[in-house]
């Protein structure tokens, strides 16, 4: 069964939809947006100067994710996959030898700090 548009019922491409265009609005968008704020960065220094500091705040906020790379959280496991509840990180007293030994490699891996 095809729907109106033009997909499958599980969601595909029906045959000889070739799908979404090059140079879709989507593009278009992104490129008009990127034209704009290259027009105009050299103002954004002035008219942050004219925010209050919570709207200075929340537009740095904003900004961060262009600049800086976002952490994903992780979740912890016992040496046989199982997933640890939260809680239980902090009891290390409860972890195997070999469950502490995989754990300072990490920390030595990734360069972690241990608060």
């Amino acid at each position: 069964m095809i729907s109106d548009n033009n997909r499958l019922h599980n969601g595909q491409f029906a045959k000889g939809n070739v799908g979404k265009q090059k140079g879709s609005s989507k593009n278009k968008l992104r490129d008009e947006i990127r034209t704009f704020l290259n027009n105009n960065w050299s103002n954004f220094p002035e008219w942050f100067s004219k925010l209050k500091p919570k709207e200075k705040i929340d537009t740095m906020l904003d900004l961060m994710p262009y600049a800086v790379s976002r952490l994903q959280s992780i979740a912890m496991t016992d040496s046989d996959g199982n997933d640890l509840p939260k809680n239980e990180y902090s009891n290390l007293d409860s972890w195997s030898d070999q469950d502490l030994k995989t754990l300072l490699e990490l920390q030595t891996k990734y360069k972690i700090d241990a608060d």
